[in-house]
């Protein structure tokens, strides 16, 4: 699969990401990460991201000249600094020839991480339900783990996932409106009642 983009957003009517990865040859496969999936899995991706970095670059050979020891240390920079520089200004592209997966997301309940030898990260995906089985496998290069990584960091900051207290509206006497009834928001900036015992 050559992949041409990625797209993670959240949804709030299901609570989950919806990420969907076209490829050059106008291809989708579309996928939701639950929210137990993506915590257990980001620190897993960001540990892989930072080791493929590591397998791209190579040590200095401290036997060279200083000159030559200067121009490793600017290329294995170079790559680094490559691998953190995803277009994220492009928009996604919309328009698709055709969905191999099907039009419904496959609900990834299963993610297997193999690091390769020439620094690329395979993913095997599964979605796992009763008897039935759907999985497809994709490759990401250290920019592409880069840039997924950061995608998903960016949809956890809309989700509110990792936020302890989330604001609840709740109505006072719902059933008919008096003068006193008013709606109370309980919120983290909200005093919480106190009860005597």
């Amino acid at each position: 699969m050559n992949i041409h983009q990625v797209c993670v957003s959240y949804s709030h009517e299901h609570d989950r990401f919806l990420v969907r990865i076209n490829t050059r040859s106008d291809e989708e496969v579309r996928l939701w990460f639950t929210r137990r999936l993506t915590l257990a899995l980001l620190p897993l991706l960001e540990k892989a991201s930072a080791e493929q970095i590591t397998r791209q670059v190579s040590p200095p050979n401290l036997a060279a000249s200083l000159t030559e020891q200067r121009r490793q240390l600017l290329e294995n920079f170079q790559q680094e600094a490559a691998s953190y520089n995803s277009d994220f200004q492009t928009p996604y592209r919309e328009k698709i020839a055709s969905l191999p997966l099907g039009p419904e997301p496959l609900l990834v309940t299963e993610v297997k991480m193999t690091p390769l030898a020439d620094a690329e990260l395979e993913l095997n995906i599964f979605e796992k339900i009763d008897e039935k089985t759907r999985s497809f496998h994709i490759k990401l290069d250290a920019q592409l783990t880069r840039g997924f990584v950061s995608l998903l960091n960016q949809a956890l900051t809309t989700s509110h996932w990792l936020e302890t207290e989330i604001g609840v509206a709740v109505k006072i006497n719902a059933g008919k409106a008096t003068p006193d009834s008013e709606a109370m928001s309980l919120s983290p900036d909200h005093e919480k009642p106190r009860y005597l015992n």
